[in-house]
């Protein structure tokens, strides 16, 4: 069986940025920023300005940490919300206040580019089909939105936010009891995070607490964590594998659970 590598908030690295003329404080998970391959997790305090619409060369996901003022666009941020974006697809603004608005940002892959719109606009490829999915991660809502409703079987006890069988993007929430046993899916092509929303994770040696990041490679089997004394809730985050990216005439409408619009 091959266990998740887990790094907690007080293994990460903390280091300062400067981001369009201001400082932001980032906490390094996996990666970094000089990273040239495998996994890019990081944390990002956004306080009191607004991070122009923008994209990237690689997919990812985020978990955004809602605080009063936070915006995801012109929207109001829940209290726990992820957000897909495919490669290429622009999505923002995003605006923290102060206390600030937190994300994770998720890569299968690294990369150090924030192209922002419109001057990048000529980056972009001819034919943008991307996706920009969203979807309440607060335990709330039984379920969100799906890209498409064929639904594949999660573990007992999981709860799918989000998911595309198409290429098998998926984001699951896992809820157990006190020293319960988590059944984590396999990783898929191209590998999948972990996040310790609530409670806790227990190792070989040592707990892992709220806001852990995981990471299981691609190709990872299935295999489970144990939940600690308090319990414990974890987002699976199942990154897509690379095939051809459906075309906007292929897209199935939302889901009537949830809203999958572009954001």
């Amino acid at each position: 069986m091959t266990h998740p590598q887990w790094v907690s908030p007080r293994q990460a690295v903390r280091r300062r940025v400067m981001f369009e003329g201001r400082v932001s404080r980032v906490v390094d998970y996996f990666g970094g920023a000089a990273s040239a391959s495998g996994p890019q997790a990081y944390l990002v305090e956004q306080r009191n300005y607004v991070l122009r619409p923008h994209f990237h060369p690689v997919d990812q996901f985020q978990i955004l940490c809602g605080a009063p003022g936070s915006l995801f666009g012109r929207r109001p941020l829940g209290e726990l919300e992820v957000h897909y974006a495919d490669a290429h697809t622009v999505y923002g603004p995003l605006t923290g206040g102060d206390p600030p608005l937190r994300y994770f940002t998720l890569r299968a892959e690294p990369t150090g580019t924030t192209a922002f719109m419109p001057e990048s606009r000529a980056l972009l490829p001819a034919r943008r089909t991307g996706r920009s999915l969203h979807a309440d991660a607060s335990g709330r809502a039984d379920a969100g939105p799906a890209a498409d409703d064929r639904a594949t079987p999660v573990p007992d006890g999981a709860v799918t936010l989000l998911e595309d069988v198409r290429d098998g993007l998926r984001v699951s929430r896992l809820v157990g009891g006190p020293g319960a046993s988590l059944p984590l899916p396999e990783a898929g092509e191209c590998g999948q995070f972990l996040y310790v929303a609530a409670g806790g994770i227990v190792g070989a040696d040592t707990s892992y607490g709220p806001e852990t990041l995981g990471w299981q490679p691609p190709g990872a089997p299935g295999s489970a964590a144990t939940a600690g004394p308090d319990g414990a809730t974890v987002l699976v985050l199942r990154h897509p594998a690379p095939v051809a990216r459906p075309t906007r005439d292929q897209r199935r409408p939302p889901h009537p659970k949830g809203d999958s619009r572009a954001r």
